[in-house]
């Protein structure tokens, strides 16, 4: 009686196999590189444009030499205000910043100059920012974008804020800064 459970119990594994074989190969037979052509179209892709303004970092400590260190110590925050606004809040918003990006910019005669990178809207738009240095100290800030979307100008020539040194962020805020004996993908000295 054993023996002729565990050939009921073998057809029945078969049957279940063949019967799983059955319904799946028709999805396994669709031909990927079929001659119907495909209606589907893409639009070409806008590149992002962004406005720029100089600025002017003080405070550097003197051990504080690498450029791209002392941009990161730069910082700003954009806040989008109405269309209709004609002035900065009277006090910094605590929500909806959006950290602004300071680049630095080496010239051929290797002098460095540093740029914020202010966010631009659509073509042929305006947008209006309060941008606040790290002092809390705000700045009315207008962003009108060409009718073609390839260029951005800001209505502000120049920001200055002091020198922050930067921090790692709080947990949960992202990804905080390296150590040079951090090698790739945050392992310590080799990997084995």
């Amino acid at each position: 009686m054993n023996k002729n459970l565990k050939r009921g119990v073998i057809v029945a594994a078969g049957a279940a196999t063949v019967l799983s074989m059955v319904v799946a190969t028709p999805s396994f037979a669709h031909q990927r590189n079929s001659s119907v052509a495909s209606t589907a179209t893409s639009t070409p892709r806008v590149a992002h444009v962004h406005a720029t303004a100089a600025v002017t970092i003080t405070g550097v400590p003197a051990t504080v030499t690498d450029s791209k260190l002392i941009a990161r110590g730069a910082k700003f925050v954009a806040y989008a205000l109405a269309a209709d606004a004609t002035a900065i809040p009277a006090a910094q918003p605590t929500t909806g910043g959006k950290p602004v990006r300071v680049e630095a910019v080496t010239a051929a005669d290797g002098t460095v100059t540093y740029q914020a990178k202010l966010p631009a809207g659509t073509a042929g738009s305006t947008t209006n920012y309060a941008i606040y240095n790290a002092a809390g100290v705000g700045t009315f800030v207008t962003v009108t974008v060409a009718a073609d979307g390839t260029t951005a100008t800001a209505s502000v020539n120049s920001l200055t804020t002091n020198y922050v040194e930067p921090t790692a962020p709080a947990y949960g805020e992202g990804k905080g800064i390296k150590s040079k004996s951090e090698g790739r993908h945050g392992h310590i000295g080799k990997r084995r």
